[in-house]
C-alpha cells in the first residue's frame, strides 16, 4: 500500500489530509493551544482517533534502568476511549545512546527508528518485533512551511500506525506553529551513523507494499 499524508495549512493550527491515488481518503487536524493541545485524525470508514500529550507524564520525565521516555501521548478513540500510546524513548547512556518511538497500537507494540540519509531524506522503518511492517519517508526539502509523508504499509493496520506516527512526529519535530508562509524553501540534510539504526532500514522494504 501506498498513501500519501499532506500537511495543506500551517499556522496557530495545522491541517493534512491523506491521499491514496490522487483521492482523499482522510483528514487530520493538529491544535497547538498550549493549554490543551491536540492531534485529531479520520479515515474513510474507520473511527475517529485523537492523539493527546500526557503532560502530567511528561512533567514527570520518566527514568527507568538507562531508559529515558520523553513526549508521551495517550491515544484514544472517537468515545473517549484509551486505545493506545506513543511515546519517545532514549536507551543507553549519555555518551552512547539509541533511539526510538514507541507506539502501542490494538495490542501491538511498535518500534519506530529514524534514519537520516542525506539527500534521500528520513526514512522511519516501523517494526512489530523482528518484522517491518511500515515506513514512513520525508524529503529534506520543505516548501511553505507545508510537511508531506510519503508512507508505504503491508496493510491496513501498518498505514493506520504509519499515519499516528507521522502526526507525532509533525507535532513534536516538524511543527511551524504560529508562521505562515508564502515562497518559502527550506532544506534540511540528517546524517545517521550508528550501524545499528542504519541496519533497520531496508531499500528493498518499499518493493513489498
Amino acid at each position: 500500500m501506498l498513501s500519501h499524508f499532506k500537511q495543506i495549512k500551517s499556522g496557530h493550527t495545522a491541517e493534512y489530509v491523506l491521499e491514496v491515488r490522487g483521492q482523499i481518503t482522510g483528514e487530520a487536524r493538529v491544535s497547538f493551544s498550549p493549554a490543551a493541545p491536540q492531534m485529531t485524525l479520520a479515515c474513510q470508514g474507520k473511527p475517529e482517533i485523537t492523539i493527546t500529550p500526557n503532560l502530567s507524564d511528561s512533567v514527570k520525565k520518566m527514568y527507568r534502568r538507562g531508559t529515558w521516555r520523553t513526549a508521551p501521548c495517550d491515544i484514544a478513540d472517537g468515545t473517549g476511549k484509551k486505545i493506545g500510546s506513543i511515546v519517545k524513548v532514549r536507551q543507553g547512556t549519555f555518551f552512547s545512546s539509541n533511539y526510538y518511538t514507541e507506539l502501542q497500537l490494538d495490542g501491538h507494540i511498535l518500534q519506530i527508528y529514524e534514519v537520516g540519509l542525506g539527500k534521500e531524506g528520513m526514512k522511519y522503518p516501523i517494526y512489530d518485533g523482528n518484522s517491518q511492517l511500515a515506513q514512513v519517508e520525508k524529503s529534506p526539502v520543505v516548501r511553505d512551511n507545508l510537511d508531506e509523508y510519503t508512507i508505504y504499509s503491508l496493510d491496513e493496520f501498518g498505514e493506520l500506525a504509519a499515519l499516528v506516527f507521522s502526526l507525532f512526529l509533525d507535532f513534536n519535530n516538524y511543527r511551524n506553529a504560529g508562521e505562515y508562509a508564502k515562497g518559502k524553501r527550506s532544506l534540511q540534510y540528517v546524517y545517521t551513523r550508528r550501524k545499528e539504526i542504519l541496519d533497520k532500514y531496508d531499500p528493498d522494504f518499499r518493493s513489498r507494499c
